[in-house]
């Protein structure tokens, strides 16, 4: 599968944006999102579309003894890899809707704005039930229309392409 954020123009606009050059604080979702993690100290944290890492880090940092973010582009595991040194975090390239999602692995599944990329959403809602642990959490979060909806966006898709 292809990522537009492997399009070194579009990866370059997106390494502009606040949320990419200062993390979670720069983040708007973010002061909402941060008190629904549960304690996550010893805790295993799958995070999907997990971009510059920063989601696996605040794991890390709060006590996660096993971190893995998965992001379908190869340039946003590069960057996390780059910024990030904590042992117990893996990153590696490979899409929501190809992960094998192994039954009972994880006690935090964590999906900020990616999961409305998936085409099948019913899929990987079952797949993260069946990798959670029992009482295990699952926090995500996708992008509003209205944030990615452009003027004239009624208009047929051949009169808005190039």
């Amino acid at each position: 599968m292809y990522s537009e954020y492997d399009n070194e123009r579009f990866f370059m606009e997106y390494a502009k944006m606040a949320r990419s050059r200062d993390g979670l604080r720069s983040a708007g979702e973010w002061r909402q999102l941060k008190p629904l993690f549960p304690p996550l100290q010893g805790a295993r944290v799958l995070d999907l579309g997990c971009g510059y890492g920063w989601h696996c880090r605040f794991a890390a940092e709060r006590g996660a003894v096993r971190v893995l973010g998965l992001d379908l582009s190869s340039k946003m595991i590069a960057e996390a890899k780059k910024r990030s040194g904590e042992r117990q975090i893996e990153y590696r390239v490979c899409g929501i809707e190809e992960y094998e999602y192994p039954e009972n692995a994880w006690d935090c599944v964590v999906s900020n704005l990616a999961l409305h990329y998936v085409e099948n959403i019913e899929t990987i809602f079952r797949n993260v039930h069946r990798t959670l642990r029992q009482d295990g959490i699952f926090l995500f979060n996708i992008e509003h229309p209205v944030f990615t909806a452009g003027v004239g966006q009624d208009r047929p898709l051949r009169s808005v392409l190039p």
